[in-house]
């Protein structure tokens, strides 16, 4: 026996009722294409932004790093060593950043070709244009907390013990006839280096660690030793110290041998070293919250709040951008929302690094240092996405973007006036 095709179940569906399902069902297939392209367009701006930024970031210190590889002779195995466990660090500083420029870029593109005028023709609301982008604003935000708590506090614990080590190891590849400063306030110049035995002669050491005692040394020869468990002093015999003191006097000591103290720790005993609060994974902060100490468990529970406040910051920036990169049109332009986003990133993060230098100072909580701003910023949020709903504009702001963005052009009319030579 051959069903008809409205009879379900030995119910009877009649044909506007099935219309009525598959409208409905396509709408709903619409939908999901429409917050599948959305979200895909944001994600891709995203990432592509969070790579140029860390990039451009990192690029100082990588060049820093690369001086050791060329003038130290470190091997290029350990700067890379240094550039990963660096790498975090930058990433989730510029997490925030990246996010709102790339849904800026994303959703500009969108605006510029129209694209937002045709969903908003078709009835699609901003809630519906804002519900991926939120889910993709929510993975990023729970991605970085996540690396805030484990990753970063590695890789930073790790940095720190390779960096305090190639420094000292910087000590032992001292090059002939070169001026060698691995050590901040420390100039020194050896003639000649023994290939065995580590034996140094003909050197020559400029001490400006302190400003109140500078000192120059001079001495035949002179080796690199360990004191106690990490401590490193350079021997030196043979030689004199001088030293000008005040009211234009000088002074001039010969020895036969001297220890200096090079002030360097070798780092390579992790156990040795202390760790400090920035090196520490979720559980180290809260064992450190739990302890007696009044001041170190304040330090610890400011490090948690702040690993927390900062993505959330990146959270609701993004929820912000949605409402600055939907009112960009070929009337505003792009500057509008650049403008307007590069304001608010600033004085967002000037409020929250009050907060943070606030809560050191022991003038508030670390709740309220961190979590004020972010309060404040998620109001103004949620009161400039339902004014973008409703289809407001923000005169004052579109007139301060296109007041900026018209100065190269007044610029240039300026420049090329009548009468100038």
């Amino acid at each position: 026996m051959i069903m008809h095709p409205y009879f379900y179940s030995g119910a009877v569906t009649s044909p506007g009722i099935l219309q009525e399902k598959m409208v409905g069902y396509d709408a709903m297939i619409r939908l999901y294409r429409l917050s599948r392209y959305i979200f895909t367009e944001c994600a891709i701006s995203s990432a592509l932004v969070l790579f140029v930024l860390t990039f451009l970031i990192m690029l100082p210190r990588v060049l820093g790093l690369v001086d050791l590889w060329v003038n130290k002779g470190v091997a290029i195995g350990i700067l890379g060593d240094m550039i990963l466990w660096l790498m975090p660090q930058f990433v989730v500083s510029v997490a925030p950043m990246a996010l709102l420029i790339g849904i800026l870029l994303a959703l500009g593109r969108l605006s510029q070709d129209s694209e937002t005028v045709v969903l908003k023709a078709s009835g699609v609301s901003l809630y519906q244009i804002l519900f991926p982008i939120a889910i993709w604003v929510s993975l990023f935000t729970m991605l970085s907390i996540v690396l805030n708590m484990t990753w970063v506090p590695s890789s930073f614990h790790r940095f720190a013990i390779l960096r305090n080590a190639l420094l000292s190891s910087t000590t032992l590849a001292l090059k002939p006839q070169t001026f060698n400063q691995s050590i901040a306030g420390l100039t020194i110049y050896i003639h000649e280096k023994a290939e065995q035995g580590g034996i140094l002669y003909g050197m020559l050491i400029h001490d400006e660690r302190k400003p109140d005692e500078v000192i120059t040394l001079t001495a035949r020869s002179g080796q690199l030793q360990i004191r106690g468990s990490d401590t490193s002093v350079l021997f030196l015999q043979d030689g004199s110290r001088h030293e000008k003191l005040p009211g234009g006097r000088y002074r001039q000591l010969r020895f036969s041998s001297y220890t200096l103290d090079l002030g360097v720790s070798l780092g390579l005993k992790e156990e040795l070293r202390k760790t400090g609060y920035k090196e520490m994974d979720l559980a180290g902060l809260l064992r450190a919250i739990s302890f007696d100490v009044p001041d170190e468990a304040l330090k610890a529970t400011a490090e948690l709040h702040r690993r927390l406040a900062f993505p959330v910051a990146g959270f609701i920036l993004g929820l912000f951008s949605v409402s600055l990169g939907l009112q960009q049109s070929h009337r505003t332009g792009r500057a509008y929302g650049f403008v307007v986003a590069v304001l608010t990133l600033i004085i967002h993060f000037m409020l929250l690094s009050f907060g943070e230098a606030a809560v050191h100072r022991g003038l508030v909580s670390a709740a309220a240092g961190y979590w004020l701003p972010n309060l404040l910023m998620a109001l103004v949020t949620l009161y400039v996405t339902i004014h973008t709903a409703r289809d407001g504009s923000f005169k004052m702001l579109i007139w301060l973007a296109q007041f900026i963005s018209s100065l190269p052009q007044m610029f240039l009319r300026v420049r090329n006036a009548p009468g100038e030579t």
